[in-house]
C-alpha cells in the first residue's frame, strides 16, 4: 500500500485545499492508497485571515515548527503530496532538505509563482523568484489545474506535468427546475470578491433594476459592493447544497491578468454541476470551460455582460438547456471521480 503524506496550505474551509485534495482523498482511499494529512493552516487561523487580511508571527512560526515536526514524523511515507510548497518564503534548497530526497507530487491550481516574482521587494524577488521553478523540476510530477501553468511547469523544466481539473462531487447536486424568480448568484470569498465582482457592477446594477430579478452573493463580505442590491449569504460548504441549485444563471467576472489567466475556474465547474449555465470573463480556462451559446456566454464588455443577463431573463428554455448541456459536461470531464482517477495514477505510480 502507497502511503502519502498530504501536506496542504489549509484544512476543509479552505477552497484550494478543499478541491485539490482532502475531498479526494476518500475515492483515493477506496483505490488502495493511505493518507495522513497535515494543513498548515487551520479553520480558525484561516478565519482571522479572511477577517482581519493579516497573519501573526507567532502563528506562523507555530505553523512552520509543526510543519516540520509533521514531514520529520512521518519518514516512512511513500511520497509527499504538496499544495504548492512546504512553507512561504522558505528557500527551496531548506524545502529540499527537509524533504529528505523523498518523492514529491507538487500541485497548483493558480499562477502562484506570481507571488514571489511580482513581489514590491526586491529581495523578495532576487531569492525567492525563481523558487515554484526549482520545485517543479525537482517533483516527481506536477499536478496543474489548467493548461496555462502546465506551459509554465514545462517551461520550468518539469519532467512529468499531469492536469487535473478541479472537480465537483456532481452527486452533491440535485438537477432541480430553476426558481420562479429569476435568479441571479456570485459565490467566492471576500477577497474574490474585491478582486473581481467590480467587472459586472454597473451591468448588474442596471439588470437588476429593471427586471427585479433577485441577486445572491455567497462568502462575500457583507460590507462590500453595498450599492449592489443583493442577498449576502456567509459561506459553507453544506450551504453550497441548497445555494446553487436555487439560481438561474451563475456569474464569473475576471479582471483580465496574468495572475486570473492562471486559475482554475472552480466557480463555473460549480455552477455547471448544479445545471445551471453560467456567465463569464472568457479570461484564461474561463474560456474554455464556458461553450459560447451552449452552457452560457463569454462576456468582456459591460453591455456584453448586460445583453447576456437579458437574453437568459428573457428566454426560459434558452437557460435551461444551457443549464442541462452544462450539466451533462460537468458529469463527463469535472466530476471529482475523474479527477480522482488521474491522482491515483501520479500518486501510485513511480
Amino acid at each position: 500500500m502507497t502511503r502519502v503524506l498530504v501536506l496542504t496550505r489549509y484544512d476543509h474551509v479552505g477552497a484550494s485545499s478543499r478541491v485539490r485534495f482532502l475531498q479526494h482523498i476518500p475515492h483515493l482511499e477506496r483505490m488502495g492508497l493511505e493518507f495522513t494529512v497535515h494543513p498548515l493552516l487551520s479553520n480558525e487561523a484561516l478565519a482571522r485571515l479572511y477577517k482581519d487580511g493579516r497573519r501573526s508571527a507567532g502563528g506562523l512560526l507555530k505553523a512552520l515548527a509543526q510543519r516540520i515536526a509533521a514531514v520529520v514524523r512521518e519518514s516512512r511515507a511513500d511520497v509527499i503530496w504538496l499544495q504548492q510548497e512546504v512553507f512561504p518564503f522558505l528557500p527551496a534548497a531548506w524545502e529540499s532538505m527537509l524533504l529528505g530526497g523523498r518523492p514529491y507530487v507538487i500541485d497548483f491550481d493558480d499562477a502562484y509563482h506570481l507571488y514571489y516574482q511580482n513581489h514590491s521587494s526586491g529581495l523578495v524577488r532576487s531569492f525567492y523568484g525563481d523558487k515554484v521553478a526549482t520545485l517543479m523540476r525537482r517533483a516527481r510530477a506536477v499536478v496543474v489545474g489548467n493548461e496555462s501553468l502546465a506551459a509554465y511547469a514545462r517551461a520550468a523544466g518539469a519532467a512529468n506535468v499531469r492536469l487535473v481539473y478541479s472537480a465537483v462531487d456532481t452527486t452533491r447536486f440535485a438537477v432541480v427546475a430553476p426558481p420562479p424568480r429569476f435568479t441571479v448568484g456570485w459565490i467566492g470569498t471576500p477577497m474574490t470578491a474585491e478582486q473581481s465582482l467590480f467587472v459586472l457592477r454597473e451591468p448588474l446594477k442596471k439588470f437588476l433594476a429593471e427586471t427585479g430579478s433577485a441577486c445572491v452573493l455567497m462568502g462575500a463580505d457583507a460590507r462590500q459592493y453595498p450599492d449592489i442590491p443583493a442577498e449576502r449569504r456567509p459561506w459553507s460548504e453544506a450551504a453550497e447544497v441548497g445555494f446553487l441549485p436555487a439560481l438561474s444563471v451563475g456569474l464569473c467576472p475576471l479582471d483580465d491578468s496574468p495572475w486570473t489567466r492562471g486559475k482554475s475556474g472552480y466557480k463555473i465547474i460549480q455552477y455547471m454541476s448544479a445545471g445551471r449555465a453560467a456567465l463569464t470573463s472568457p479570461v484564461g480556462i474561463a474560456a474554455d470551460l464556458v461553450q459560447p451559446g451552449v452552457t452560457g456566454f463569454h462576456c468582456t464588455t459591460g453591455d456584453e455582460w448586460y445583453a447576456a443577463l437579458m437574453a437568459l431573463y428573457g428566454d426560459p428554455a434558452l437557460c435551461a438547456a444551457q443549464g442541462a448541456a452544462a450539466r451533462k459536461r460537468a458529469v463527463e470531464r469535472y466530476d471529482v471521480a475523474v479527477a480522482a482517477r488521474a491522482l491515483h495514477q501520479v500518486l501510485s505510480g513511480p
